[in-house]
């Protein structure tokens, strides 16, 4: 199952590794940028799969050495939706280009998508920029930031035979500081944020450590994690499945820990006579309306990306103790609970860090509250 990543985070995260690996393949292979022509069925050869559709499709190469020249292509549908590739005149596609031989054959590898990811992208800058104005441009240079540092630091450590946990949990705590320092400024309030986000980033770790081990939970339930041992067995993958839910959470909880602390020194701004107990508890009761929605944030973006599997479980007839006893779904259920205790955890943490930093020296030790 996919995971969580905010959903710009994640997207610019596939535009970048899109950008870096567009001109790379396979032993042999090359990809490149290709526009269908045009579109011709070709009639069944004998003793061909029922089913079986054969085509010849003309291609414009739109990249590479042979930029400029059309080739055809004999293109197979096998009737399966998920691997054949409907083309039609217009689409833009991904060439691979067989070179191991003495000439080159193209294959029609895939669709190309970058362009409307580069379009969605771009809408989501202007959108951002145009609302939040200079915050807004620097929320973007952040959320860059983060996309490099997660791309050129955690991952290739992670590659590296490091800790995933101390690697994750350490580099998002370091991100999460300078991410706010970037965005509000030295102020108390990015302390206060600071120290509620980091708060629940680790409570989240330590939780999904402490349930995932108790739930002896692999790692290797996903395709991408069993394909990624083949390829590299010395990763701990336990680690890797407790760092992604760390990331996972890390939005929400930043989110909870930015949004407490702006409120409360809202709060202290319209009174600037409060104590401590008294900014304690309105921090807390802020906290408490956002709880119902940003657990509801959390949770319903895993069920929504879950809905083939328990369609799957549900037209089965299978057992939900079943269900829920598989390696897939308990690893999701840690992940949602630890990801939102964790986010839970920040609101009392930055409450009481503002509460303290708010509050004049003067007013510490009255209790205006009573």
């Amino acid at each position: 199952m996919k995971k969580r990543l905010s959903a710009p985070l994640m997207l610019l995260l596939l535009l970048l590794l899109a950008a870096s690996a567009s001109a790379q393949g396979t032993e042999g292979y090359t990809s490149y940028q290709g526009r269908v022509l045009s579109v011709q069925v070709l009639e069944p050869e004998p003793f061909e799969e029922e089913g079986w559709e054969n085509q010849l499709v003309t291609v414009e190469i739109l990249s590479g050495p042979h930029k400029g020249q059309t080739v055809q292509i004999v293109h197979t549908l096998t009737g399966h939706p998920y691997y054949d590739l409907q083309v039609h005149p217009g689409n833009r596609v991904i060439l691979q280009a067989d070179e191991s031989g003495g000439g080159v054959e193209y294959y029609l590898s895939d669709f190309s998508r970058t362009r409307p990811l580069f379009a969605i992208t771009a809408l989501f800058i202007l959108v951002v920029v145009a609302i939040g104005g200079a915050q807004g441009v620097k929320a973007v240079l952040s959320l860059v930031g983060m996309g490099i540092v997660i791309l050129t630091m955690i991952l290739p450590l992670i590659l590296r035979g490091y800790n995933p946990i101390v690697v994750t949990v350490g580099l998002c705590s370091l991100l999460t500081g300078l991410f706010i320092l970037f965005v509000t400024g030295p102020t108390k309030k990015t302390a206060a944020a600071v120290a509620g986000t980091v708060g629940g980033l680790v409570a989240a770790g330590v939780l999904a450590f402490a349930a995932g081990r108790a739930s002896f939970l692999t790692g290797l339930s996903s395709e991408e994690a069993q394909m990624l041992q083949f390829m590299d067995s010395s990763i701990d993958f336990k680690g890797l499945l407790f760092s992604g839910m760390i990331i996972g959470a890390l939005g929400a909880i930043l989110d909870v820990g930015i949004s407490i602390a702006s409120a409360m020194e809202q709060i202290r701004e319209a009174d600037p006579t409060t104590d401590l107990k008294t900014l304690f508890t309105r921090g807390i009761l802020v906290g408490r309306d956002m709880i119902a929605t940003m657990s509801n944030t959390l949770i319903l973006a895993y069920v929504g990306s879950s809905l083939p599997l328990l369609l799957l479980f549900q037209a089965s007839h299978t057992s939900w103790r079943q269900v829920l006893n598989l390696d897939l779904v308990a690893s999701e259920v840690v992940r949602a609970m630890a990801g939102t205790i964790g986010l839970t955890l920040a609101i009392p943490i930055t409450a009481f860090v503002s509460a303290a930093l708010f509050v004049q020296s003067e007013h510490k030790s009255k209790n205006l509250g009573n």
